[in-house]
């Protein structure tokens, strides 16, 4: 017999721990201007959800099946795509100095089938601490390891998303990053709204709005001025987004 033995060490513990199941309808929202004081991993078990993320501008789509980890301290909006979309939250604290470098930003992985029954937490689970502390290792585990058919998948679209952030304020039209991804026009806006939760264009306006509010927020620009450098060029469009994101 074959003893296979393996030592080593995590680098950190986890500490603060929690749980919590919520259901929820379409449209509802819940925003975390400043983000939640732990980290916490978001296990979609129904239904659909749509993070976005306000420091980056990022919007991620999480399917069932999917998990979604956010930092502590990081804003977000979340919003609820589909009726009685149920999803698990497991809250937890690492050591600031001891937060590892891929839990420094948030996640999206799939959770594995073999280990999706993990998580169903019942009644009597949630009062097991030592429960709780092995499921969220088993996540962080899942977390710690690449999603290589996630990142290829995606990286088809990298380059028009690189583009967007670099020329926001240019006006081409969707089937220039297309073309530049060497994607059909139809696959394209498929796979851009698999991966943002949005189209192309909401996405580029997603980043002028922010654009612009950084601009009047630095007053050296009047609301008009920014627009017009951000690539509004028509300001009842411009408060048309601006009134959808920030209100």
């Amino acid at each position: 017999m074959k003893l296979v033995q393996n030592f080593g060490n995590l680098g950190y513990a986890i500490g603060n721990i929690g749980y919590t199941k919520v259901v929820r309808n379409k449209d509802f929202e819940f925003p975390y201007k400043y983000g939640k004081d732990v980290h916490c991993v978001v296990i979609v078990e129904n239904g659909s959800m749509m993070y976005n993320f306000f420091d980056s501008e990022e919007k991620v789509v999480v399917n069932k099946g999917q998990l979604l980890y956010i930092p502590q301290k990081t804003p977000y909006n979340a919003t609820y795509l589909e009726d009685n979309t149920t999803i698990s939250i497991f809250l937890f604290d690492i050591p600031e100095d001891k937060t590892p470098d891929h839990l420094k930003k948030p996640v999206l992985r799939k959770v594995p089938k073999q280990s999706q029954q993990l998580y169903a937490i019942s009644g009597v689970d949630i009062q097991n601490p030592t429960f709780i502390y092995a499921r969220i290792y088993d996540l962080l585990y899942i977390l710690e390891k690449p999603d290589t058919s996630s990142a290829n998948k995606y990286s088809k679209i990298l380059p028009a998303i690189v583009d967007i952030k670099k020329h926001y304020f240019e006006n081409h039209k969707v089937s220039y990053y297309a073309d530049m991804c060497n994607m059909s026009e139809s696959n394209f806006r498929k796979l851009f709204r698999e991966y943002t939760g949005t189209s192309p264009v909401e996405y580029r306006n997603l980043i002028r709005i922010y654009q612009v509010k950084n601009m009047v927020d630095s007053e050296e620009f009047s609301i008009s001025e920014a627009a017009y450098v951000a690539g509004f060029n028509n300001m009842s469009f411009f408060y048309e987004v601006y009134n959808r994101v920030f209100k």
